[in-house]
């Protein structure tokens, strides 16, 4: 009897610390790669077992799937088949009869088809799953991608009407812009225009002002040398009115002994008074004498 110890699938959960039904799943999807053997009517695991499923373990741990997890276990250990125990010891004395071999025979070869079937199917169902969860993750990422576009597509769009209507809006502007300037151009060499001819109007009325101005300085000039004239007329005529005065009185004072002649003299003084007097109106009411001003024609 071989000294190699061999488990069982409650030993290997017990090794392992994982549940039976994990172990007997990956003996099932794993099985290309775990080493057994047939020990009376059930399957027995070695210590090489017992390592590939620490692997498988270890593997799970890390994250991987059951397809990244086969393809590390076909890097690292070959494939295996159902062996039987050469080990296990016959009977002595004892022949099992044709028909009992042969129907043991096609009853092992029946379990191992059935076995090879259901794990077929397994790992046909495994795959289609991961192929599944593939598809829906690559789907999910198109749609992603898909979405992704057409928000760019859209926000590129939208930029570009921004931009469009941004730019429309700036050419109406300017070109409304130009059309003012060019308005207020034309208004501008207008009013220039009639600033030129205001200027020439204002020269024109300076140099008239001018004129006036001259005339009115003659004007003042020969006013004022008629009002020194009548001053001296008057002046001459006073001195003149004081000596025929003075004169009388020497006459009064020489007639003083005559009433008579008293009464003539203050009579002639009288009236040599009122003739004083009106003249001396009729020089004082004397206009004088008007500067004529020439206007130039316009």
């Amino acid at each position: 009897m071989s000294d190699t110890k061999k488990y069982t699938v409650i030993e290997l959960a017990e090794v392992l610390n994982v549940p039976r039904t994990t172990v007997t799943d990956w003996l099932v999807r794993y099985s290309p790669y775990i080493d057994y053997k047939i020990q009376g009517k059930r399957k027995v695991y070695t210590d090489m077992s017992v390592g590939v499923l620490k692997e498988i373990s270890e593997l799970r741990n890390k994250g991987l799937s059951s397809y990244d997890i086969e393809e590390e276990l076909s890097k690292r250990h070959p494939v295996h088949g159902e062996v039987a125990d050469r080990n296990q010891p016959m009977e002595e004395g004892l022949e099992p009869e044709e028909s009992d071999s042969t129907s043991l025979v096609l009853r092992k070869s029946m379990t191992e088809m059935g076995e090879t079937i259901k794990n077929t199917l397994i790992e046909v169902n495994r795959r289609m799953e991961e192929l599944e969860k593939m598809n829906e993750a690559n789907a999910s990422k198109a749609n992603i991608w898909f979405a992704v576009v057409v928000i760019l597509m859209f926000a590129l769009i939208s930029v570009g009407a921004f931009f469009y209507l941004k730019i429309e809006t700036s050419y109406t502007a300017n070109q409304t812009l130009l059309l003012e300037n060019r308005a207020y151009l034309t208004e501008l060499k207008k009013a220039q225009e009639q600033m030129d001819e205001n200027r020439n109007v204002i020269q024109k009325k300076e140099t008239e002002i001018l004129k006036l101005e001259s005339g009115l300085e003659k004007q003042a000039k020969e006013m004022k040398d008629s009002e020194a004239a009548r001053t001296a007329e008057m002046t001459e005529q006073k001195n003149k009115w004081a000596e025929e005065k003075l004169k009388l009185l020497k006459d009064l004072d020489n007639a003083k002994q005559d009433k008579e002649k008293l009464s003539q003299v203050q009579e002639a003084v009288k009236k040599q008074e009122e003739a004083q007097n009106e003249q001396i109106k009729k020089i004082e009411e004397k206009p004088a004498l008007p500067v004529e001003i020439k206007e130039e024609p316009k």
